[in-house]
């Protein structure tokens, strides 16, 4: 693309701004063409601007009138304009068009190392600079998700500090994430929300289901860190994963990219798009990963052709374990998925956006492993040895999970100063697991879970246009939800097989606003609220099948099997979130916030035993104090957060009084934490470049109350850490880059990843702890002038054996050193 520029050549020779620059002027610019603004900006200013006309004409500018330095003045008139300035001189500057995030380099992103360009974000629901959002964000660009192997919302754990992951029952495809602590004591069932809010391309997933969705074709990857309680609303307690996807451009691009590695795995993914017509740009994107099984099954082991004895009595009508005989790479992936994008422009100021989704997964439902018979003398032990990658079990489950969805996103401008953006949203998840948690062939708890979700969300917002020195947010959110699912148990110590059928029904309704004012020239005050309306119902059956006729439910359970249950949840809430932000300098500035987050209560998703546990909980709120440090210059990008977390109500799954595990309040909790991140580039020069980054968080964790009837729980959990709460998790990592002549560039990479030890459940036992471990990656590759490039990555290099979920005598072992190769073609 051509750009007609009005002024003279750009100068390519840099230098300075004059000190006059920095003194305040008087400005009176009205809303109005921006490049009309801009050229009346360099009369009232003194200067000459230069600027790619095409680029800017058709957009609008905000009405700037006041005293401000030349600087911040052109910062609030180009804010979101998609420009930069890529020279500033005392008597000329001049923009060029800004790199879009998809465009960042690794340095550049954010994502771990320093680069010169702004990072563009849209956290607080408005395009921003990341160095001016006063609140703690990581940001992960597209480049940096596939170089780093971020393919699910998962794996985002052992690449950003300060998040983790627990599992539960339902094993790998159950996990629950956790931000600073809070979130691994969630509902492992699809019915529960999850603290730590999911988002596509600005569309709320309401549910864990979806936490194993595919990520690829990436914009970026914003993690929000703590409550959220304005902008994003109920169930944000711990924060957001917000993920964007990359949608149409101006010009015809793609690239396919496939890679081949240890266990037979193989990882292909392709893209393209571009315009179609003057107004209308499309894009598709594919992918599949399949193979990748590290685990060998061994059958039933010692418990193969075992049958149900009673009193002595073998229960001849009851099936005999059976043993599926051994298989070798157990834990393969069979995924596929596809994304369809549509950009329409039906102006200048008028946008709308339509993506579709769908993907399918008929992989390997990974099982746990158990410990070895010499350490675990249980009749569950079917002659567990030493090694983690073994396990026993009577049959090798497959799962089936079905997820596809449609979202529009649509943007007006209503006047100068109005604008207007709606984001509507359709998915379902249709998922078949089974498994046994136990780690066992010995069917004492197996599980079957078939369930059926499908959810609509409207969010509509009114903004002004362009920031200036009073900015402006307001909205409305609804959303509805249905989850149908049941869970079957085969149960040889209730001896029986018995399940639940649960039919839940959410609808959700919100109003918000936020407003940000700089009360002087370098201060900014912020303030949000939400108003939140919730409403739950919930039905189902707790059935007894004894198809043996020997069931010992009653007793064991101590209850009376075969009722139902219809109950309604409803509550409102308002929360919200205050904060003070000082600009020391242009590139210098700290805040200070304080926030209320809620997250809404509802009905138990486990398997319902007694009457009782069909009661509802209720909803949980936190206090949120947080202070950061931002320093943005040039080769250096630093970070500094400490914040402070009072839990109410504090919702958790935990062991009741009839010995079954159900969701409930528990008590209150406290967290108190400091994050820091360093980036820097320590060479630029002779063709090199090496960038440097560091980051961490330190996290204290505490139950302060719990509400029990069993006196020895109480006493057993008070002071004890929260489930996924790692006291330190840390990242340090190195970037290199050298171009050769005739644009030839080698790039390396190479981090390593600390995760401190960390309980998984509530009345945590040794048992319950996972330990603490380390992770080396690395990845180099090879980019020729011709678009094409070849690369070589390993993940756990040093090959360390670590536990993601420890439960009891059972575990999820982590993947050992795994390797691969690709090749990619971009054009």
């Amino acid at each position: 693309m051509s750009f007609h520029v009005v002024a003279l050549p750009l100068i390519l020779a840099a230098a300075p701004a004059s000190a006059a620059s920095d003194r305040a002027i008087a400005f009176n610019i009205p809303a109005q063409n921006m490049a009309t603004s801009l050229n009346e900006f360099g009369r009232q200013a003194g200067v000459q601007m230069v600027f790619p006309y095409d680029a800017i004409a058709g957009r609008r500018s905000i009405a700037l009138k006041g005293r401000f330095s030349r600087a911040e003045a052109l910062r609030r008139l180009i804010a979101g304009r998609g420009v930069a300035i890529s020279y500033e001189g005392a008597a000329m500057i001049s923009l060029a068009v800004a790199k879009a995030p998809t465009e960042l380099s690794a340095a550049e992103a954010g994502a771990g190392v320093a680069g010169g360009g702004d990072i563009i974000v849209t956290a607080q629901k408005r395009v921003e600079d990341l160095s001016k959002v006063p609140q703690a964000i990581t940001v992960v660009s597209g480049v940096e998700a596939a170089e780093r192997k971020i393919t699910d919302f998962a794996s985002l754990v052992d690449e950003v500090p300060g998040l983790s992951i627990n599992y539960s029952t339902g094993g790998e495809s159950y996990g629950l994430l956790t931000i600073r602590g809070i979130g691994g004591a969630d509902d492992y069932k699809p019915n529960g929300s999850p603290s730590v809010a999911l988002h596509v391309d600005g569309v709320y997933q309401s549910s864990n289901a979806y936490l194993g969705m595919p990520l690829f074709d990436l914009e970026r990857i914003e993690v929000l860190r703590g409550p959220q309680g304005t902008l994003y609303g109920r169930n944000t307690t711990a924060g957001v994963v917000n993920a964007i996807t990359r949608g149409g451009r101006d010009t015809f691009d793609g690239y396919a990219d496939v890679r081949y590695g240890s266990y037979d795995s193989l990882r292909a993914e392709a893209a393209i798009g571009g315009p179609v017509s003057d107004n209308m740009r499309v894009r598709l994107a594919v992918m599949t990963d399949q193979g990748g099984g590290f685990m060998n099954g061994k059958g039933a082991g010692d418990l193969a052709g075992a049958q149900l004895s009673v009193g002595g009595v073998v229960q001849r009508q009851v099936p005999a374990i059976n043993d599926p005989g051994a298989r070798k790479g157990f834990g393969d992936k069979d995924l596929f998925a596809a994304r369809g994008t549509v950009d329409i422009d039906f102006g200048p100021d008028t946008s709308l956006t339509l993506k579709a989704f769908a993907s399918r997964d008929r992989g390997d439902a990974r099982q746990y492993d158990r410990i070895s018979a010499a350490e675990d003398s249980s009749v569950l032990n079917a002659g567990e040895d030493k090694d983690p990658y073994s396990f026993y079990s009577r049959a090798y489950f497959q799962q089936r999970i079905d997820i596809k969805g449609a979202s529009a996103q649509f943007s007006h401008l209503l006047n100068d100063a109005t604008r207007f953006d709606m984001v509507a949203g359709w998915q379902s998840s249709q998922r078949n697991i089974g498994g046994n948690g136990d780690g066992t062939p010995y069917p004492q708890y197996e599980y079957l879970f078939d369930e059926d979700l499908s959810q609509a969300s409207l969010e509509m917002r009114l903004r002004n246009e362009q920031q200036g020195r009073f900015n402006w947010l307001i909205g409305g959110f609804y959303m509805s939800d249905k989850i149908d699912y049941q869970s079957q148990w085969t149960s040889w110590a209730a001896r029986t097989i018995y399940h639940n059928v649960h039919n839940q029904r959410r609808r959700s309704a919100a109003l918000f606003g936020q407003a940000d004012y700089e009360l002087l020239p370098k201060i900014k005050l912020t303030l949000g609220l939400r108003y939140t309306k919730d409403d739950v119902d919930s039905q189902g059956r707790n059935i007894d099948d004894n198809p043996w006729g020997i069931s010992n439910y009653a007793t064991f359970f101590a209850t009376t099997p075969n009722f139902q249950w219809d109950k309604q949840f409803k509550d409102d809430d308002l929360s919200g979130r205050a904060a003070a932000q000082w600009f020391i300098t242009d590139d210098l500035n700290v805040f200070a916030s304080v926030a209320r987050g809620y997250r809404s209560g509802g009905f138990d998703g486990t398997s319902i035993m007694t009457l009782a546990e069909t009661e509802p909980f209720q909803s949980e709120t936190v206090w949120a104090y947080e202070a950061g440090v931002r320093y943005y210059k040039g080769p250096i990008r630093l970070s500094l957060d400490a914040f402070a977390n009072d839990f109410d109500n504090l919702q958790a799954t935990t062991r009741l009084d009839n010995d079954t595990n159900g969701r409930t309040n528990v008590g209150k909790a406290k967290t108190r934490g400091f994050e820091a991140a360093l980036d820097v580039n320590l060479l630029n020069s002779g063709g090199h470049k090496l960038d440097f980054d560091a980051s961490g968080t330190y996290l204290y964790s505490k139950i302060t109350e719990f509400n029990s009837n069993r006196i020895a729980d109480v006493t057993a959990t008070v002071g004890d850490p929260l489930p996924g709460a790692p006291k330190w998790t840390g990242r340090v990592g190195l970037v290199h880059s050298y171009r050769f002549g005739d644009g030839w560039v080698l790039k390396s990479r190479a981090n390593i990843f600390y995760h401190g030890k960390e309980s998984n459940r509530l009345n945590a036992v040794v048992g319950n702890t996972s330990p603490a471990y380390t992770l080396l990656n690395a990845r180099i590759e090879l980019e020729s002038p011709h678009g094409w490039s070849i690369y070589a990555m390993g993940r756990n290099i040093t090959d360390e054996v670590y536990y993601p979920e420890m439960n009891g005598a059972s575990r999820m072992v982590g993947a050992p050193a795994t390797y691969a190769m690709g090749v990619r073609m971009s054009f």
